[in-house]
């Protein structure tokens, strides 16, 4: 049974992340669009799901209350470095300060790597999706891929962290990949399959 095509609306601000789920779902019944009003949330929940969740639920309180009962998908993601015990974590996005930029977030991971010889620079992004539709409980899944953190930024795409997250099958950075092959492995495109198939067996 085929799954209807479905407008579902993304709990993000973030431009480079929206961009790159458009991407991952255009062939998927779910139609992305961003909100035209979209207000942060506390991420205060326990994990990646839990976070995810809780932005998926403010937003379809959010429309709901605006008398629209489209279905929402939020994303929280981060990156675990091995030698830092698993941070930046949840925290990936704050990490360093709030309202530090991102260039100031990847110098602060670098000066705490610093002297990590490449062996102890192991890392993965995870990601936790989640999708509630009207009047059904929300699909949580999960996607995370493995590599190393670089000793310098190297690569003009992507954003976050990417610049400095090496990708050992392509022998390069994510920032250093197109957006069509970092798209096509990347933790995003692991948890989406893995929503889709959910959403599939549900149907």
């Amino acid at each position: 049974m085929a799954i209807e095509t479905t407008l579902t609306y993304v709990a993000t601000s973030n431009a480079g992340k929206l961009r790159e789920l458009k991407s991952i779902f255009a062939k998927s019944p779910l139609q992305l669009r961003a909100p035209r009003k979209y207000t942060e949330v506390a991420e205060d929940a326990f994990g990646y799901a839990g976070n995810a969740t809780l932005k998926a639920k403010a937003l379809a309180q959010a429309l709901q209350g605006r008398g629209s009962e489209a279905s929402v998908l939020a994303d929280d993601s981060g990156l675990e470095v091995d030698a830092l015990g698993g941070r930046p974590g949840i925290y990936s996005a704050r990490y360093g300060g709030d309202e530090i930029a991102w260039p100031q977030r990847r110098a602060t991971l670098l000066a705490e790597l610093r002297g990590f010889p490449p062996y102890r620079r192991t890392a993965r992004f995870v990601c936790a999706l989640a999708l509630i539709e009207p009047g059904r409980d929300p699909i949580v899944a999960m996607g995370r891929i493995d590599g190393y953190i670089l000793e310098t930024e190297t690569g003009a795409g992507g954003f976050g962290y990417d610049a400095l997250f090496l990708y050992p099958p392509f022998g390069r950075s994510f920032a250093a990949m197109t957006e069509k092959e970092k798209n096509g492995v990347s933790h995003r495109r692991r948890a989406a399959e893995a929503l889709l198939a959910a959403l599939a067996a549900r149907v």
